[in-house]
Order: structure tokens, then sequence, then C-alpha cells
């Protein structure tokens, strides 16, 4: 009986390990708004809720420098699925980036609690929609139900670096590049229009001055176009979002 409690303990332990790297690393989950305690809490609250699944596996060592390449491998499980999950809201940072310099707001950045960092103005707007609609259609839910999955894929102590998958998931850096573009191209496409008829105003009319007129026009523009494609901007999110849970699932694969 003594035996079989240590054995179920272990389980518990490789499974909070995973659990915990996921929440650390995964967007909205381990935000900094997110308290610490909370995350614990949830951490620990979805351990007890998938250990009676996983409690049968038996021989897991019960030395501690045998033990601890385990625990270490549950750990990069979760903080990989974690990081996948980001790139989404890195993408974004890279569009507000781009706005913010076309539109005259790269001057100033605002702080965002939730990772702790400079963010572009645009991209703060941008950032916090993503969080909302994320949460409106429950996509911390599906991360939580993605982690449970790989219980059913990548057994306890069964984490395996292939380079190969390391390689794709370095690949997927691209997107956030792509996806960041795609996001400020309105703006960028705007912007271009802008400065093009300010060019052409500042030959027509010298008098002007387009130092002191350019920038509340550019600004202006700015905000107008970002109001008239939010609604583009939450399809773009349905497909980024639907990218992620794809990648997370490719990436589960890989590993197990």
């Amino acid at each position: 009986m003594v035996l079989f409690e240590i054995e179920v303990f272990k389980v518990f332990v490789l499974v909070l390990l995973r659990c915990s790297g996921l929440v650390v690393a995964a967007p909205v989950l381990g935000s900094r708004n997110f308290p610490s305690r909370a995350k614990i809490t949830l951490a620990a609250l979805l351990a007890v809720l998938v250990t009676p699944s996983v409690a049968t596996t038996s021989g897991l060592p019960d030395a501690p420098m045998a033990f601890f390449p385990l625990a270490a491998g549950e750990i990069l499980i979760g903080l990989m699925i974690g990081f996948v999950m980001t790139l989404v809201f890195a993408a974004i940072q890279v569009a507000g980036q781009i706005m913010d310099m076309q539109t005259g707001f790269g001057m100033m950045n605002v702080f965002n609690p939730a990772l702790e960092t400079q963010f572009p103005i645009f991209g703060f707007y941008f950032f916090i929609v993503a969080v909302l609609y994320l949460l409106v259609l429950n996509g911390h839910h599906q991360m939580i139900r993605a982690l449970v999955a790989t219980f059913r894929r990548i057994p306890l102590g069964g984490f395996v670096a292939r380079p190969a998958m390391l390689w794709e998931v370095a690949t997927w850096g691209r997107a956030m590049f792509i996806d960041g573009l795609m996001i400020a191209a309105p703006v960028v496409g705007a912007m271009f229009l802008a400065y093009a008829t300010m060019g052409i105003l500042g030959r027509l009319v010298p008098q002007i001055h387009l130092f002191v007129v350019g920038f509340p026009v550019t600004i202006a523009v700015g905000l107008f176009v970002v109001a008239l494609v939010t609604g583009v901007y939450l399809s773009i999110l349905d497909g980024m979002f639907g990218r992620m849970f794809r990648n997370v699932a490719t990436l589960v694969n890989g590993m197990s």
C-alpha cells in the first residue's frame, strides 16, 4: 500500500510539473496579471484531476538523480506548448511596432503588465482585443484540453527532443512576422497614401509646414483605419488561433 502511494505521488509530481510549465508560459494563463497563487492553484487542480487517469504508470525511478531528467522533460513539454501559443501574441506586438512607426506613435510605448514589457500603443490595443476574443472563444479551455490530451500521446517521462521537431517549431516563428505584416497592412497602406498626398501638397503649396501638419494627420488616419479594420482583425485572429492549436497538436505528435 505504501509503495502504491509513493508511486502515485511520483506520478502526481510529474503531472504537476507538466501543468505548471503550461500555466507559466501560456498566454492569458501565464499573464503577470494572473495572481501567482491562482496559477499554483490551477496547476495543482489540473494535476489532481489528471493524475487518476495516468496513475497506473509504473517503473518510475526512485533515485533523485534518475528522477530529475524526467521532471525536466515534463516541464519542457508544458513550456514548449506555451511557447507555441505565445507566438500569436508576439505577432500582434510586431504589428503594433510597424503601425506605430508609420503613424508617429513610435516615439512612445506603454507598459504591458501582462508581459512586463514595453508595448507599442496600437500593439497594446490589439493585444487587449486578442485576449478578450480568446476568452470569448473559450480559448483558455482549449489550452487546458490540449494539455490534458498530451498525456494520451506522451507518457510520463516520454519526452524526446527530436531535432526535426525542434527545427519545425523554430520555423513557426516566421508566421509571427507574416501575421504581423498582415495585421498592419491596412494601416501601412493608408499611411503610404497619406504620405504621398502630403508630399504632393508640399510640392504644390510650399507654405504648408508638413512637419507641423503631418503628425496630426497621420495619427488621425491611423486611428480611423484601425477603427475600420477591427472586424477584419477579428477574422484574422480566428485563423491565427486555429493555426495555433493545430501547431500544438503537431508539436505533441512530434514529441510522442
